[in-house]
């Protein structure tokens, strides 16, 4: 359970680290190579996924879908910075917990207004990386196309970076 909360938060930290060297104006900024989002819409929506993943939790009850989207998360770094530090501290806390809780998930992935399933905070957490991961990848993207320098490994999945040192290595 460690290794996956602390996956997340080195995941966190890294968002951390990259949103402070950038203005607000380049974090709010739409991209028009991905359906016009901005840096401060894909990191959000990250957001609010962890957000979602804590709030559910004293019931056991995940719902992905029941996010608060914060505007200012979207166009002040400031503000997110001060939401990733929350989000850091409450994934900290629970560190405690079984990996294998079993947990009610819910995210509409059709149309059909969600229904629950069964998974348990070890998988959930799983999720939250790959699903962080990705949305970093385009993020990633759009810096790289603004000519901004990336911290190395930031968009890459936790296994891609471990299969390029033994590569590397070897």
């Amino acid at each position: 359970m460690k290794n996956l909360i602390h996956a997340n938060i080195y995941l966190l930290k890294q968002a951390e680290r990259l949103i402070k060297v950038i203005a607000d104006a380049d974090y709010a900024a739409p991209d028009g190579t991905l359906y016009g989002s901005s840096l401060g819409q894909h990191l959000r929506h990250c957001l609010d996924h962890y957000s979602s993943f804590l709030r559910g939790l004293p019931e056991s009850a995940i719902d992905y879908d029941y996010r608060a989207r914060v505007e200012a998360l979207e166009y002040s770094t400031e503000c997110a910075v001060e939401k990733i530090n929350r989000l850091q501290d409450e994934l900290e806390e629970t560190a405690m917990l079984d990996v294998t809780t079993t947990v009610q998930v819910k995210m509409d992935c059709g149309g059909g207004g969600g229904q629950w399933h069964v998974s348990t905070l070890g998988r959930e957490l799983q999720f939250l990386v790959s699903h962080t991961v990705h949305h970093f990848a385009m993020i990633n993207g759009m810096c790289s196309q603004r000519g901004m320098k990336m911290e190395d490994g930031f968009g890459l999945a936790p296994s891609t970076i471990r299969h390029r040192e033994l590569v590397n290595i070897g």
